[in-house]
């Protein structure tokens, strides 16, 4: 790379010497380059090319000869500098192209998300001699190497090595693109940078330099013109043509200018050259193998370990064998960028995701790549599909033909071939993508036309009540029902007949389902018998994709969709939120005609009664001051909810989507129990246990079964409650969800949470509100390259991806000059300001016992220690012989040791200041950063609470709260020091001091402490808990709180995102709801009293539960 770092230099030249008035000699051996590149493309035909020169500027198609005349007469158009539309894909330093900067009539770009698995310190000069130690890498993959290896001219003389024109570029790219500065503010700091440097540097100046500069990293665009209707795109045998083929009208509008401007334009992004830049990485091109690699001990925690991927791979043995090969998933949704309340617009970007990646990588915001961005303002509806058909091509030579890539971490060249899993996205654009319209009597794509859903004669809305008994077992006694559903009614029909994708050909055949690429996307095209014995409008262009009839999974129903719709149903009934409830006037005109309930019936005055499954103005007043006062989170683990509550109107207000999922599956397991029916209560917390337990992290066979068993009876419950206009579509949704887990794994990696914070990330992009999706594809192109090229920086480099979150310990694991246990070396982080104490005696004696026998390396000598005492107590208990070891154990080793140095005995340094026994003096602080977890002392907070702990010793596990955080320190030489907490514990008795219900829910009695005392517990042993009361009406104080378990942020198994949210491990203790079929129905509301709801019983007081206390942090 020359020092004024950019390629094609003579593009930018004067084609004609001013001397002469004759072409120059290196523009005449340009445009002999780039004639001889056009004429090796296969595509070139007839001898018709399209033109480059700067009149033409790539929008005429003429002849070879013209376009010679041109060239020589008018020069090439001047940004032009990657032929990309003339089939240039590979960039080389010296003669050939880079690709073209892209101006900022666009905006910039922020990124959030923190890179754990980059190798980071790696310089350019090592990552281009690594490669050549194995294969040779191929053409393309050499000219980019040595374009990096071409960087590495010095800024000035004598400057530190590692500073070069293209590090700095890079670097000044990474710092606009991380903090979404204007290309003003660019400009005044590489003005500013280049003018203190010593002069003679080749530090960029301005940002236009910098583009330049970084323009060989960029990764390649393609802008396609399109019917101003979105009939079709002007693309590859129709890119010559000046009007539409479907609706006739122009491509161009009627304008002065000489360029022709189209009326619409949409921006491609190739996906190819996006995966192969993922092998040009030492660790992301040794991750890409993870999927195939890995372990599974029996476990399903990533998509490579459920059953669809594994039917792929037998059935395309092929494919499977090569592991580097690319597994893919699809996601779109529509978004406007101007936001609520500005002018319309409908902009929708098509990301595209690898899968091959570990689960502490794969969905990353790195690796979400944007492939297409259908331009607004207007919705594309079915006319999707006239926008994907490049990419949908570009994937059909992925697989047939693949790519020759270079793998960096094997040192050799590969055929890289891809495939799409599945497409992801929410119920409406699950229509769009595979065509079935998902509105209607059928619009369920499992059900189909083998459905009992109804339309509801006063509601007018389309109602799926007592379609789920026929998913029960055969035998299940609801089945036999005739009074609890749909009166007289009783139901031995078996679930619908899943239908395979040989099947689904065979329906586009015989219902002349049209792929809508042929027919011009318009939607006045309908097919026959639709919404009678189908719901197609269109054949999918994924049917396109020769392996997309054998997937068993094509489409994925969206979990964060599904449990926020059901959420919303839910609330708005139990608070009667009026416009909204599901449970209204017309909904107990329908119930007449279809359950058996005549307490629901609507009187002759047009009253309707009160129902059981709504909260009265107490009970929904002590809900809400509940939700207010009593739930406390950990700092991050959600929202501050009680800013969600509306007391005026007495409803929830701006509840995002994760925090509708944290009180779905955290709170409504219990939160109902004293204020409604003890059935009803039932009935929510199982529906609340199944969403629990289906976004598990790691599931099991077992699990899924449970899942599969619970979901009908679950739905079956609330359909003995609600009335028949409660179940539409999103709550029938849930019975198919089990088996979505079964085939693609656990929901992480299928649903939209992850796709939605990236629209997000793209939305803030825009700047230019009259360039919209240019600005969008701008900084998407800005921000690939300056993360790639971060892959290269020394690891003294700070950037805003490297930047660790809030919720990352940032602490350093503690040093000694000799070999200590690893109980003294873990990693956490003190915060706060300090205050010193003096141990009690007391507290010195349990603490020191506490410490030696938690060691690992003091284990042999408490081994011998207990073998002398059942010599000496032979008629002891174990639990006699326990507390002889805390009494002796720590005088009996300190004995041992220093009676053994008297006699020559070797120990090591550490142990012999162990057994001394801490200082009395220690050092108290009030917060501490370990694993993903940020625990404080009780009282730290009064808006969070993070002073709940557990810990777990064999099979018992003991709940309580941190009363201080102490750094204990040992005196001598080698300076031993740990971080201990010293907590008040709960009774662990069961059904004493804890007691689980039949959905899991584990609760604690506040006021009965452990019998002994043992209040220490290392910080690296600590797991976080939260403890939440009870709500209810009555005025006797329940000494009863919930437990919830916290999993730690920023790590998945050990590793993790963290934007995941918060989900539990594992479906391995999934409860069934069996025996919920059971639950006595109560027929009439005066029936609803003290007896009718969930109590606990009075307990004795032997302690006080400090309310105040416990809203600490």
């Amino acid at each position: 790379m020359s020092s004024g770092g950019y390629y094609r230099s003579w593009m930018d030249k004067p084609h004609l010497d001013p001397n002469t008035k004759l072409l120059t000699e290196e523009y005449v051996q340009g445009i002999k380059e780039f004639m001889r590149l056009v004429q090796q493309q296969p595509d070139a035909k007839n001898g018709m090319l399209r033109c480059p020169c700067s009149s033409c500027n790539n929008n005429k198609v003429i002849e070879e000869f013209n376009v010679w005349t041109h060239l020589y007469m008018k020069g090439f158009s001047r940004n032009y500098k990657v032929w990309y539309l003339h089939g240039e894909t590979g960039y080389e330093y010296g003669s050939t192209s880079e690709p073209q900067p892209i101006s900022e009539f666009q905006s910039d770009i922020r990124l959030e998300e923190s890179r754990t698995d980059i190798d980071y310190g790696v310089g350019t000069e090592q990552m281009v001699h690594d490669h050549y130690r194995g294969e040779e890498p191929n053409p393309e993959s050499r000219r980019f190497f040595d374009m990096l290896d071409a960087g590495k001219q010095p800024l000035y003389q004598n400057c530190r090595d590692g500073h070069s024109a293209l590090s700095s570029a890079t670097r000044l790219m990474g710092i606009k693109t991380d903090y979404n500065l204007a290309e003003e503010c660019m400009d005044a700091i590489t003005d500013f940078v280049k003018g203190i440097l010593p002069e003679d540097n080749v530090a960029p100046g301005s940002y236009y330099e910098v583009q330049k500069l970084v323009a060989g990293l960029q990764l390649p665009y393609e802008v396609i013109d399109v019917c101003i209707d979105n009939c079709m795109i002007y693309w590859r045998a129709d890119e010559t043509r000046n009007e539409c083929k479907f609706c006739g009208k122009p491509r161009f509008q009627e304008t002065r200018g000489r360029v022709p401007i189209p009326f619409k334009r949409m921006w491609y992004l190739p996906l190819t050259e996006r995966l192969k830049r993922l092998y040009q990485c030492e660790r992301t091109a040794k991750a890409m193998r993870w999927h195939a690699e890995h372990s599974t001990n029996g476990e399903i925690r990533h998509p490579s370990d459920a059953k669809a991927w594994k039917h792929f791979q037998s059935t395309y043995p092929e494919f499977a064998e090569e592991r580097r090969n690319v597994y893919l998933g699809l996601s779109t949704d529509g978004f406007s960028p101007f936001g609520k309340h500005g002018r319309q617009y409908s902009l929708w970007p098509v990301i595209v995701t690898p899968y091959n990646l570990p689960p502490s990588l794969c969905m990353r915001r790195e690796f979400l790549f944007l492939s297409i961005l259908v331009p607004g303002p207007e919705h594309p509806k079915r006319s999707l599909d006239v926008f994907l058909q490049p990419l949908i091509y570009e994937l059909q030579q992925l697989w047939a033909h693949g790519f020759e890539t270079y793998d960096v971490s094997c040192k050799e060249n590969f055929h890289m071939r891809a495939v799409l899993m599945w497409t992801i996205s929410d119920f409406p654009a699950y229509g769009m993508l595979s065509g079935w319209t998902t509105h209607g009597r059928l619009s369920c794509p499992y059900c189909q036309d083998d459905t009992a859903a109804f339309q509801l004669k006063n509601g007018r809305k389309t109602c799926w009540f007592d379609c789920h008994r026929r998913f029960l077992p055969p035998d299940h006694p609801y089945r036999r029902s005739r009074n609890a559903f749909t009166k007289n009614k009783q139901v031995f029909d078996g679930p619908p007949v899943e239908v395979s994708g040989e099947d689904l050909l065979k329906q586009f055949r015989y219902f002349d389902a049209e792929r809508t690429p042929d027919v011009g996307g318009h939607e006045n095209i309908r097919v026959s018998a639709v919404g009678e014995l189908h719901n197609w409008h269109k054949k999918s262009i994924f049917w396109d994709l020769p392996y997309w009839e054998s997937h068993l999974l094509r489409h994925n129903l969206d979990v964060m969709h599904i449990e926020k719709n059901f959420f919303d149903n839910l609330m708005n009934t139990v608070l009667n939120i009026q416009g909204k409830t599901k449970d209204n006037l017309k909904s107990r005109l329908d119930l007449v005609d279809i359950c058996d309930r005549p307490e629901l019936h609507v009187d002759e005055n047009g009253t309707a009664p009160f129902p059981i499954y709504r909260l009265d103005g107490a009970r929904k007043e002590e809900f809400f001051d509940w939700i207010t006062d009593k739930v406390k989170f950990p700092d991050g683990y959600a929202s501050n909810l009680g800013n969600c509550v509306d007391r005026s109107e007495g409803k929830f207000t701006g509840l995002k989507s994760h925090d509708c999922h944290v009180i779905m599956q955290r709170l409504l397991p219990f939160a109902f129990s004293a204020l409604l029916p003890r059935n009803v209560h039932e009935a929510i917390a199982g529906i609340s246990v199944f969403f629990r337990d289906l976004c598990s992290r790691v599931v099991t066979e077992e699990g899924i079964n449970n899942l599969k068993t619970n979901a009908p009876v679950s739905m079956c419950n609330l359909e003995k409650i609600f009335p028949p206009s409660f179940f539409d579509v999103m709550e029938h949704l849930v019975i198919h969800l089990a088996r979505e887990l079964e085939l693609g794994g656990p929901v992480q990696y299928r649903w939209m949470y992850i796709f939605e914070r990236y629209m997000h990330h793209l939305k803030k992009m825009v700047k230019n509100l009259s360039r919209v999706e240019g600005s969008i594809v701008a900084q998407v192109i800005n921000e690939e390259t300056a993360i790639f090229a971060e892959n290269y920086f020394p690891p003294e480099v700070h950037t805003k991806h490297r930047r660790p979150s809030r919720h990352n310990d940032r602490g350093e694991r503690a040093t000694y000059h000799v070999t200590v246990p690893s109980m003294f070396k873990e990693i956490g982080r003190l915060s706060g300001t300090f205050t010193k104490r003096r141990l009690t005696d007391t507290e010195h004696a349990h603490l020191q016992t506490y410490l030696l026998t938690n060691c690992e390396d003091v284990l042999q000598y408490e081994s011998v220690y207990m073998a002398e005492l059942r010599m000496t107590h032979s008629h002891a208990t174990e639990h006699e012989l326990q507390q002889l070891r805390d009494n002796g154990f720590a005088a009996w080793l300190r004995s041992y040791v220093n009676d053994g140095l008297a006699r020559g005995f070797v120990f090591d340094d550490w142990i012999r200041e162990f057994v001394q026994g801490p200082n009395y003096v220690v050092k108290s602080y009030p917060k501490f950063c370990t694993r993903g977890y940020a625990f404080t002392k009780k009282g730290h907070s009064k808006t969070t609470y993070d002073a709940g702990v557990s810990s777990s010793s064999g099979d018992d596990v003991y709940y309580g709260n941190i009363k201080e955080i102490l750094e204990i320190q040992f005196p001598g030489m080698v300076g031993l020091r740990c971080v201990v907490f010293y907590c008040d514990w709960y009774d662990t008795t069961l059904d004493r001091g804890v007691k689980i219900d039949a959905f899991g829910v584990i609760s604690v009695h506040s006021r009965r402490k452990l019998q002994y005392y043992d209040p220490f517990i290392l910080g690296s042993q600590a797991d976080q808990v939260c403890y939440i009361s009870y709500p209810r009406v009555t005025y006797r104080d329940d000494p009863w709180v919930t437990v919830t378990q916290i999993n730690p942020r920023g790590r998945l198994n050990g590793s993790s995102d963290d934007d995941e949210p918060l989900q539990p491990e594992s479906t391995s203790n999934a409860q069934a709801v069996q025996d919920l079929a059971d639950v006595e129905f109560v027929e009439n509301f005066t029936e609803f009293g003290l007896d009718a709801v969930v109590h606990s019983e009075p307990e004795a007081e032997v302690g006080e539960f400090d309310e105040d206390s416990e809203d600490s942090d």
